[in-house]
């Protein structure tokens, strides 16, 4: 029970910090010009223009490559497990784009832990947040800080969930409140304290903008987005034994190691979605109007499992109401193989169980049928079983990539 208690708690605070992080995400972008911020379009970028140069290090990067990881986050006594990327639960509908540090006690005090530099480079952003965003609301204190490191132009890591930062940084950074972020050019030392965390974990990522990118079947529905195709992996650059240490820890043990957020198949079922006219991935330009600040309520992805890919993930913004997850019933058929001339497809919905045998009764149902290439019928049946369910209705909805 309490190996369950744990898990429903790295759950239900990385859905706080992914939020968080995309909260303050959108709050960066509206800072800045949009020229600096145009879609991807799955070609590598270089040197001083990738959009976390303009972003966070406002033009002023230094040196090209990547960097060796020569200290770990936390102390690795002080690690109870690592998630790898990917992970889709509640808002998370598009499969995430950081993976989570835990703690070895969740029932610390806040501050317990020291986090600490990866490696040499410099902190270019703090911000801080002040309450909870996302559909599964707890009654947690949010009193948090994320911030992004820049070891080279085209190599950048973050933290996010940290209780407090270090005092060094704290008298550089000032006092922040609510949904509020600095921009700063703070050298860091491999190993140097950077804040504490404790009760939840540190969220943690790697970009490196020279990489080929992963591929994404319209980059135009990611705008805001620019940088989940640098996604790196997140254990690759830890020297050893520390890359090993972290690697025992990580829930994932199939490859890669690191999980993956890219699922996207030209013609195929299989990987995002969003309905047609909802604004894409950072949904609806007035958002709080047209859905209430949910930007996620048009998203849908049809993936894996973060910690067993062999599963299949049915993963949506609004059912009934709120964005949910579901196994899908039989495991079949994989949606890499549905292509428009499979016609209508019927999948059963069951509770989601990360890495787990998927067992209880049915949720619901839903009905897909790819009517082109890069359209999505789609109509949810909660509550219902496929023998409750004869074909779509009025309420059916269009997805595109």
């Amino acid at each position: 029970m309490v190996k369950y208690f744990i898990i429903l708690l790295v759950i239900i605070v990385g859905v706080g910090g992914f939020f968080g992080f995309q909260k303050l995400k959108e709050n960066s972008l509206n800072n800045h010009s949009q020229e600096n911020f145009q879609a991807f379009d799955n070609k590598q970028v270089s040197g001083k223009s990738n959009p976390f140069n303009q972003r966070y290090s406002r033009g002023k990067c230094q040196g090209e490559g990547t960097v060796k990881f020569t200290h770990l986050p936390m102390k690795i006594e002080d690690i109870g497990q690592v998630e790898p990327y990917g992970i889709m639960v509640d808002a998370h509908v598009i499969p995430t784009s950081h993976g989570y540090i835990s703690p070895i006690n969740f029932q610390s005090e806040r501050d317990a832990y020291p986090v600490y530099a990866i490696a040499d480079g410099f902190i270019v952003n703090v911000s801080h947040r002040g309450e909870n965003v996302g559909d599964t609301k707890t009654d947690r204190v949010t009193d948090e800080y994320q911030m992004y490191f820049e070891h080279s132009c085209t190599f950048y890591t973050y933290y996010d969930l940290l209780t407090s930062l270090s005092p060094k940084l704290q008298a550089e950074v000032g006092k922040l409140t609510g949904f509020e972020q600095k921009q700063v050019r703070i050298p860091i030392k491999a190993g140097e304290l950077v804040g504490r965390i404790g009760g939840q974990t540190v969220d943690f990522a790697v970009w490196n903008f020279a990489k080929e990118p992963a591929y994404f079947a319209n980059p135009k529905s990611y705008e805001q987005e620019g940088d989940r195709p640098y996604l790196d992996d997140m254990f690759a650059y830890f020297e050893e034994p520390l890359k090993s240490q972290l690697l025992a820890k990580n829930r994932r043990t199939v490859e890669p190691r690191s999980g993956r957020v890219a699922y996207d198949i030209e013609g195929k079922l299989v990987g995002n979605w969003f309905r047609e006219g909802s604004g894409g991935f950072s949904g609806p330009k007035d958002i709080q109007k047209t859905s209430g600040g949910r930007y996620w309520d048009g998203h849908l992805s049809i993936s894996y499992d973060y910690i067993d890919p062999s599963k299949i993930i049915f993963s949506i913004g609004n059912f009934n109401g709120k964005a949910a997850q579901f196994n899908i019933k039989g495991n079949s058929p994989d949606p890499a193989t549905i292509g428009v001339e499979q016609g209508l497809i019927k999948y059963e919905l069951q509770s989601v169980s990360h890495g787990q045998e998927i067992m209880g009764p049915v949720q619901g149902t839903v009905l897909l049928q790819l009517i082109e290439t890069s359209k999505l019928k789609v109509e949810t049946f909660p509550g219902k079983s496929a023998g409750q369910v004869s074909g779509f209705t009025s309420k059916a909805l269009i997805f595109e990539r």
